[in-house]
Parts: C-alpha cells; sequence; structure tokens
C-alpha cells in the first residue's frame, strides 16, 4: 500500500514548532509504503521509506535524521518500524540502507545513532521490483 510517491520539499523557514529539516531550502524525491503482513506474522519494519537526492537545495545525505523525524511527523510513523533507503540511482551500490539507534535523550527529544551499509543483492532487487510499482501510481 502506497502512503506517499513524489517530490517532497521544505522551505527551510520554520513555520510552526517543529524542528526543521534544514535552514536552507531542499527536496527529495520520496516514495513510502507499507509492506504487506504475511498471514500472521507483521514484519519489523512494515514501512519502507526510499529517498533521493533531486540536487535542488539542501541534501539530507549526511545528516538524514531529522529528515526521518520530519517525514514520521507528516505521516505518522514510528522511526525505528521503518526501513530507511536512500537511492543514489546508479547501477553498482544504488541502495543504502539507514538505520536509526536511540543513543540518548533530553526530556521529550530521542537522539539517534546512525548507521549506513550498502543493500545486499537480495534487498536491492526487491526494492527495485517495488519501486517499479508504486512509480507507476
Amino acid at each position: 500500500m502506497a502512503i506517499f510517491s513524489g517530490r517532497y520539499s521544505w522551505t527551510g523557514i520554520r513555520e510552526d514548532n517543529s524542528e526543521q529539516i534544514a535552514w536552507s531550502a531542499g527536496a527529495c524525491d520520496v516514495t513510502i509504503y507499507k509492506w504487506p503482513a504475511k498471514g500472521n506474522v507483521e514484519p519489523l519494519k512494515p514501512y519502507v521509506c526510499v529517498y533521493a537526492q533531486t540536487g535542488s537545495g539542501f541534501s539530507v545525505s549526511a545528516n538524514p535524521e531529522k529528515f526521518a523525524k520530519k517525514l514520521c511527523a507528516e505521516f505518522s510513523l514510528e522511526l525505528q518500524r521503518v526501513l530507511w533507503v536512500e537511492d543514489h540511482g546508479t547501477a553498482e551500490n544504488r541502495f543504502e540502507i539507514v538505520t536509526f539507534s536511540r543513543s540518548s535523550r533530553l526530556g521529550a527529544t530521542f537522539f539517534y545513532k546512525v548507521e549506513k551499509r550498502w543493500a545486499s543483492d537480495v534487498e536491492a532487487g526487491r526494492l527495485v521490483k517495488e519501486l517499479e510499482m508504486y512509480s507507476s501510481l
């Protein structure tokens, strides 16, 4: 089930009390979808968010935490229950899996350790098939 597929942009101007992605404008192509449960088994990460840089404005590659938090707030997702994937659009090493692990907390705000790894061939194959399906929407 597709939740969002399109260009996600931000102005860099604080419009409410929420945390900004960056203090400069930018945009990413984003596809968010839910993996269906198989029988009575629900995946540990039932949502997938694939994002790709557009070359317009600020890049979230170096610090994806604020970008991920903003998407979670907007689409009512739990950060650690989403498989985060950066699509580099290249033939080799196209997908990079981004993992967020809670590292500390200050009041109600959580801070995360960010780790990245290249997607395996099996993961990349599945992502390509799923993205083809959702890009036709």
